[in-house]
């Protein structure tokens, strides 16, 4: 009974002198000179949530807490903003950082931004940002010494880390939220298999992603197409299938574009020379916007002389076509096969558009 009640109270004392779930970020860098405050902030469904903030002094900070289980939350730096005009505007930049039990210390890493570390997820973040950064390194060298292959395979390579990393950590906060950033850019089979690796309490927050891999396999080429019905200019709703089964039509073209998107009006040309060349011998485009400024969406299509079938629920990103093509990014395009009713190619950018077309066509 003795060496029970002994043992009781060497775990009791034990319990009190342990930090348990508390985390202390410090930061002193000579790069936090022009700063004046720090955010610590976690961010749900788009709301930013401050859960401290503290000064910036003699370029250093603290912030401690406690979190009872880890959390993924950013650190936001800024500077008041100058009371005269003329002067610039301040700085702000936030990094990621994963709250859990230890110390965390932030700095700026040769050649790279701030970045956090002394724990566990943290370290694993710092190591992967290394990489990143020494890949985008070596792809700008190659990008300005015009060598394809080495852009080919340096961009295979960030692949294959992104894979490695993400399979590497599938039991923690760090590989969900790594994956939860660069899912986009595996393939979608690629990221159903990667779902699956995850625990059972991981489900539920991937579930939004594992929906959209299995919708972008039912947009695949061979797949038949998903229809789409919205308003046009005059507030008529126009399926996709009527489009499709119009006579004369032999291919159609779903373009997903909006006015605001710089890489979406750069393809413009292409789209609209391709039209002329062959809207005659069957070529039709149905263009479907993510505008959320219904005069913005028409003016851009008067002004570029967008001749083509134009629809859009005006709802932004929140465009329900979007959700049922899987479209992370635009400008994307799924180009349909009249006859069969199914997607032949997808994301056909520049002259990639009119050659595939002559293809089929001429």
């Amino acid at each position: 009974m003795k060496r029970i009640f002994t043992l009781l109270l060497a775990a009791a004392v034990a319990a009190g002198c342990s930090t348990g779930n508390k985390y202390t970020i410090k930061g002193n860098d000579e790069a936090l000179a022009e700063m004046d405050y720090v955010l610590l902030q976690t961010i749900e469904n788009g709301e930013r949530n401050t859960l401290d903030s503290v000064a910036v002094a003699d370029n250093s900070f603290v912030i401690k807490g406690e979190v009872e289980t880890p959390t993924a939350a950013y650190l936001f730096f800024g500077a008041q903003t100058p009371e005269d005009p003329s002067q610039a505007a301040p700085m702000m930049f936030q990094i990621p950082v994963f709250l859990e039990p230890g110390n965390i210390t932030v700095g700026k890493m040769e050649n790279t931004a701030f970045v956090a570390k002394g724990t566990p997820m943290n370290d694993k973040q710092a190591e992967f940002n290394t990489k990143m950064t020494d890949l985008s390194n070596q792809f700008q060298t190659a990008a300005q010494s015009g060598d394809e292959q080495k852009m080919n395979d340096v961009q295979d390579q960030f692949l294959v880390v992104i894979k490695e990393t993400i399979g590497a950590n599938t039991d923690n906060l760090y590989g969900q939220t790594l994956f939860q950033q660069m899912y986009y850019n595996l393939k979608p089979q690629e990221i159903l298999d990667i779902v699956a690796m995850f625990p059972a309490e991981s489900q539920e927050a991937l579930a939004s992603i594992k929906a959209e891999a299995e919708n972008a396999l039912k947009t695949q080429p061979g797949q038949p197409y998903i229809d789409i019905a919205q308003k046009n200019a005059d507030g008529k709703e126009v399926t996709l299938k009527s489009v499709v089964e119009t006579k004369g039509n032999k291919y159609v073209l779903i373009d997903f574009w909006a006015s605001w998107c710089g890489p979406c009006m750069g393809e413009v040309p292409f789209l609209v020379d391709t039209y002329a060349k062959y809207h005659g011998k069957g070529f039709e485009i149905y263009g479907v916007s993510f505008d959320n400024d219904r005069d913005a969406w028409l003016k851009a299509v008067a002004d570029k002389k967008m001749t083509w079938v134009h629809v859009s629920d005006v709802k932004g990103w929140d465009n329900q076509a979007r959700h049922d093509y899987a479209v992370n990014g635009i400008p994307a395009n799924f180009l349909v096969d009249c006859s069969t009713g199914k997607i032949v190619a997808t994301n056909l950018r520049g002259e990639d558009l009119q050659a595939k077309i002559a293809e089929l066509l001429d």
